[in-house]
């Protein structure tokens, strides 16, 4: 789908959804007690992916049909919620899969100066939507973790 102007809805509402989903996992995991130390490390992490991909799952069906195909869209939500996370679970024991949300971040700015200029497919249209829900999660977890630990 190509836009004549940018869509600030689609720029603002996939990280507003990843940052209350990381408030959320953050919320639940704070309250939970969890003896393994690593496990009670990366808990709010997990927490807040399993509720972000909760959220994109119930709102992908929002998605209007003049988008293009929507059942193409939502394999590309959930490739973005799902799969592009897998490198960071990975990360606890891979040093260089541990800093996976920097390139997540930068791609998803980078993705977000071009893709609403061109016409592309509707399943790179969901993948850029759930990349926007993690890039959020992430930008929150991190602020969540430096509230919490001060």
């Amino acid at each position: 789908m190509k836009w004549e102007n940018p869509p600030l809805g689609l720029f603002a509402i996939p990280p507003i959804v990843g940052l209350i989903s990381s408030v959320i996992g953050f919320q639940w995991a704070s309250g939970m007690e969890i003896e393994d130390k690593l496990l009670s490390d990366i808990s709010p992490l997990l927490l807040s992916w399993a509720t972000l991909v909760i959220f994109a799952s119930l709102l992908m069906f929002k998605i209007p049909v003049e988008w293009g195909e929507p059942k193409e869209m939502r394999y590309g939500v959930l490739a973005g919620t799902i799969v592009v996370f897998l490198p960071q679970i990975c990360g606890m024991g891979l040093l260089l899969c541990a800093l996976w949300w920097i390139p997540v971040i930068c791609g998803w700015v980078f993705v977000s100066t071009y893709q609403w200029k061109y016409d592309v497919q509707p399943f790179r249209t969901g993948l850029w939507l759930g990349v926007g829900g993690l890039t959020g999660m992430f930008m929150g977890a991190w602020a969540m973790s430096v509230y919490l630990s001060a």
